[in-house]
């Protein structure tokens, strides 16, 4: 039995374009609550209650809540964000200062 050829498959990448585009990929860091709790010294209820109010970027593998740490970064430093009725974006918690 001869063996093909799969030099024409269409699911193959050039090993030189592989490489580029997984170089240009960034896995974000994910860490469980317990681990996210201990290093932010926020309470783990509270976390996990973000977690089921999808207030925070986090994915669920088996049990564990996994937390995208530089997206909760960025939520702890802007707060939540609100849409008002005449669509304008406010948000909750920081105020911005002044420049006045």
């Amino acid at each position: 039995m001869a063996k093909k050829n799969n030099t024409n498959n269409t699911n193959t990448l050039p090993e030189q374009e592989f490489n580029f585009i997984v170089s240009d990929v960034h896995i974000p860091r994910m860490v469980p609550i317990k681990t996210l709790a201990e290093e932010s010294h926020i309470s783990y209820k509270a976390l996990w209650q973000m977690c089921k109010q999808n207030k925070i970027v986090h994915i669920k593998s088996g049990n564990k809540f996994l937390v995208n740490v530089d997206k909760f970064v960025e939520y702890l430093n802007a707060g939540e964000l609100e849409v008002e009725d005449d669509d304008k974006i406010e948000t909750r918690g920081r105020k911005p200062k002044d420049t006045a």
